[in-house]
């Protein structure tokens, strides 16, 4: 590589690093604006009043663009800083950022990871439920997390308490890969009670957050990363949650993001089912908790899936017969 074309590049990461650090600016605008100007070089000579006609953008958000160029050599300085902490900061268009992520619409600009796994492929699944488990729904999980490892499948959660943890655990205790997504920066791990979990995690797995700069763990945050859970995962399994447990938030994404999502289909009616068999009832895959072989037949099959999908199997392929009443 000539050494104009490396510099063109880390300018043209520095220009991205410096539109993904302003307020407001996510990743569909920041798309916009590409298509707008062709080029993040040009979006920051455009006029204040250019990028402020963009469809969903204002003066407000066009001044910030605008007046983030005094900040270039600052943002510069925090790029070398996480690289010298040993975070990598991934682009959409680096090798290493994971394919499967790079094809949702709203996938984060940046993309900061930590940890010795490589490279992501795409045999990942998302395991993630409620914070405050039942008995039946931490064994369900350990056993669905180590029967997927075994099956060659990497396990993708939150590092929140309760299915998150032991989805982790499940995956390290047979020596599998699992990967963490976290709503804060990669130096404050919440819940600050996981940062053995995380630890052990980056061993031989990775975390990954998007964000670059100091960010605590609030409501909005928490929602936004599970996008980036369904979305690093080929399919979602959510084993146990409420109707308002973040799991809801994680497995709507799924849907959106035309990703299959499992739900387990527990006999007794409390709080802890009451999001699964929401979830059953408009359109998850159900599995019985003593039916997790199917669910990673299915995974092994994705042809199976895919008829299932399109709706060419009512029966969900008979493999699913207890149907709820």
């Amino acid at each position: 590589m000539s050494h104009s074309t490396e510099t063109d590049e880390k300018r043209h990461r520095e220009y991205l690093f410096a539109l993904a650090s302003i307020e407001g600016i996510g990743a569909v605008r920041l798309k916009r604006l590409l298509t707008r100007f062709d080029s993040v070089e040009r979006i920051f000579d455009a006029e204040l009043v250019e990028i402020a006609q963009l469809p969903n953008f204002n003066p407000i958000l066009a001044s910030r663009i605008l007046t983030v160029r005094n900040k270039f050599t600052e943002l510069r300085q925090k790029l070398d800083e996480l690289g010298n902490q040993g975070i990598k900061v991934l682009f959409p268009e680096d090798v290493e950022y994971p394919t499967l992520l790079n094809s949702v619409p709203d996938a984060p600009t940046v993309l900061c990871k930590v940890g010795k796994l490589s490279e992501v492929d795409e045999q990942c699944v998302a395991i993630v439920g409620s914070k405050r488990p039942t008995a039946e729904g931490i064994n369900v999980t350990l056993e669905l997390s180590i029967r997927l490892v075994e099956a060659g499948f990497t396990i993708v959660s939150g590092l929140a308490n309760g299915i998150d943890t032991n989805a982790h655990y499940g995956a390290l205790g047979v020596n599998g890969t699992t990967i963490g997504v976290i709503s804060t920066d990669l130096s404050s791990i919440y819940p600050p009670e996981n940062r053995d979990l995380a630890m052990k995690i980056y061993e031989t797995g990775c975390i990954f957050s998007e964000h670059p700069f100091p960010t605590s763990p609030t409501p909005a945050n928490l929602v936004l990363r599970n996008r980036i859970i369904s979305g690093l995962s080929k399919a979602t399994v959510v084993v146990e949650t409420s109707k308002e447990g973040g799991a809801m938030h994680t497995a709507r994404y799924a849907q959106l993001q035309d990703r299959p999502l499992f739900a387990c289909q527990w006999d007794s009616h409390n709080q802890h089912s009451e999001g699964t068999r929401q979830l059953i009832r408009t359109g998850a895959l159900s599995f019985l908790p003593d039916q997790l072989d199917n669910v990673i037949d299915i995974l092994m099959h994705p042809e199976r899936l895919q008829n299932h999908i399109i709706g060419t199997s009512i029966e969900q392929m008979g493999l699913f017969e207890h149907q709820e009443s």
